[in-house]
């Protein structure tokens, strides 16, 4: 696991660049965080992963490729773990539920900055006439903010230079015509999705954790 070496200037993104020295910094998120069970002492109990942007998706019927402005906002369900030696939450549901939530995340252990978060929500949707599957993998998102009990975390378009995104999934399809393995809609390559983000100037990943 990466970890900050003491001593140096470390970089908060507080709506604009804020540089703190390794000791004041420390003493920032402890009084940013409060004292208890998880990072900064802090006890969340949900986790809200969001992010939108323009991509394109391969339709089964046409053969071709369509623009698609992705959205995706996953909640995690039920209890959150937090692993101290790893300053990771971890949360998912049972296999077969729908809808069906798996999360990881780490942080840094001073949480100003998630290391790596992969995020899966597989549901029905449309009656259970259709089912839909979304996965995040992202690394290097800043903290952003605090608003009353949440915490957030977020990439925009005002850093440019982020190049984080892992992999996109995304699958659609009806129930009764389609398949996961054959789907009506998805992602031709998740693992290269990186140049669709930086294209849409309104592009965002934010990740709340909510006390």
């Amino acid at each position: 696991m990466r970890r900050f070496l003491g001593g140096g200037l470390l970089v908060v993104v507080l709506g604009g660049a804020l540089l703190l020295a390794g000791c004041d910094f420390l003493e920032f998120i402890d009084d940013l965080f409060g004292r208890g069970g998880g990072i900064g002492g802090v006890n969340f109990v949900e986790i809200v992963a969001e992010y939108s942007f323009g991509i394109e998706v391969m339709n089964r019927d046409t053969g071709t490729l369509q623009p698609l402005a992705l959205f995706a906002s996953i909640s995690s369900i039920g209890p959150l773990t937090f692993d101290a030696a790893s300053s990771t939450y971890v949360a998912e549901t049972p296999p077969g539920s729908d809808p069906y939530v798996r999360m990881s995340i780490q942080l840094d252990e001073s949480g100003s900055k998630i290391w790596d978060l992969d995020v899966e929500r597989r549901m029905t949707h449309d009656a259970g006439s259709w089912e839909r599957i979304d996965r995040l993998v992202a690394y290097d998102i800043p903290y952003h903010r605090v608003e009353g009990d949440s915490t957030f975390y977020r990439i925009d378009v005002t850093l440019p230079q982020w190049i984080g995104l892992g992999r996109v999934e995304y699958r659609d399809w009806s129930t009764t015509l389609h398949s996961e393995q054959d789907p009506a809609f998805w992602v031709a390559n998740p693992s290269d999705v990186q140049a669709y983000f930086d294209a849409d100037p309104n592009r965002y990943i934010e990740i709340e954790f909510r006390q």
